[in-house]
């Protein structure tokens, strides 16, 4: 088969290919519109059935669904017991599209009407049929299941009840005949087995009884050492309270002291910067008129300079005419013999 695929050409390969995925997609189209076929076309009931424990008995949901997207009118419905029918409902109902219709029936009634008086339970079905006559069908499991629970437990019981009878009036059937006799027959061996169990029982009830009671008293003690950590931490409690508020008091009477000696190291240093404000006052008094004194003096003295260099400088001036005017006469004479020797 492999020899065969890799022996082909390459356009045979591409051809089957494609042809395969065609036919692979025509295959899900046809099975998606018959899908949509049977949703618009297809009047086919689906049917399912409930147990419920409602009002304080168990009863039977049934509910006919319509799936498709047209009406469909529903002419019967029942169950089916032993290939016979048994109609519940005989009307027309009519159920619109993507609708329901729901029959609810109490589990009891469904007993007497579908097995009477019947002890065993075969297969029961629901069926509902259209105005075509066409039939749904569909297994009731949860009824059935219900339904042979409950016959057991009415078979158990009146077994028991036909013993206890037949124990009472001594009709023993064969193998409680032999039942019974073996029982003799092994009592002692029981009596010892249950003496021993009894006596087992009582020392392990004892025991039981014992822990109880140790567990009772741990318990106590445990409750009492709670109680009195409890008055402990709670003695604890206002003992570091009362020392944290005696502790507070003296700090706030400390503060208080050391306010007022602040205050009044802040007055004392009020008064010392008074006083040497008053002294620097003085100070710069003096030191002010002594400044004045001297600029005074300097002044003075200044002044006195002043006329003395004033005087200097009148004297020079004096002396400098005095000795230009001697110059010019002697130029004057000079000049004069100049001419004269000329």
């Amino acid at each position: 088969m492999w020899e065969f695929i890799n022996e082909l050409e390459l356009e045979y390969i591409i051809l089957f290919t494609i042809v395969g995925l065609t036919l692979f997609l025509v295959i899900v189209n046809v099975i998606k519109t018959q899908r949509a076929l049977n949703l618009i076309g297809r009047r086919a009931f689906v049917l399912t059935e409930d147990l419920l424990f409602r009002d304080g008995m168990d009863v039977v949901d049934i509910m006919i669904a319509n799936t498709s997207y047209v009406n469909v009118e529903a002419g019967a419905l029942g169950f089916k017991y032993k290939k016979v029918l048994l109609p519940l409902k005989e009307e027309s109902i009519m159920i619109i599209a993507r609708d329901s219709h729901k029959i609810s029936i109490p589990l009891d009634d469904l007993r007497t009407f579908v097995l009477g008086s019947s002890k065993r339970v075969k297969r029961v079905e629901i069926y509902a049929e259209d105005s075509l006559g066409r039939r749904t069908f569909r297994k009731a499991k949860n009824s059935m299941r219900e339904l042979k629970k409950i016959m057991k437990r009415e078979r158990k019981a009146a077994r028991i009840e036909a013993r206890n009878v037949r124990f009472e009036t001594g009709n023993y059937r064969f193998f409680e005949r032999v039942g019974l006799v073996v029982k003799w027959m092994f009592s002692p061996i029981y009596k010892a087995f249950r003496g021993t169990k009894n006596f087992m029982n009582r020392k392990l009830k004892d025991r039981e009884s014992k822990l109880e009671i140790k567990n009772l008293e741990r318990a106590h003690q445990k409750e009492m050492r709670d109680l009195m950590d409890q008055e402990r931490h709670e003695f604890l409690k206002v003992e570091t309270e009362k020392r944290i508020l005696e502790e507070r008091q003296h700090a706030e009477v400390e503060a208080r002291q050391n306010a007022i000696e602040r205050r009044e190291q802040l007055a004392k240093i009020a008064e010392a910067q008074r006083i040497a404000d008053e002294e620097k006052g003085a100070l710069e008094a003096e030191s002010v008129a002594y400044e004045q004194e001297m600029e005074r003096q300097k002044r003075e003295s200044m002044n006195s300079l002043e006329q003395e260099t004033e005087e200097k400088e009148d004297e020079e001036e004096e002396k400098s005419t005095e000795e230009n005017e001697e110059n010019e006469v002697d130029e004057v004479d000079s000049e004069e013999s100049k001419t004269d020797k000329k």
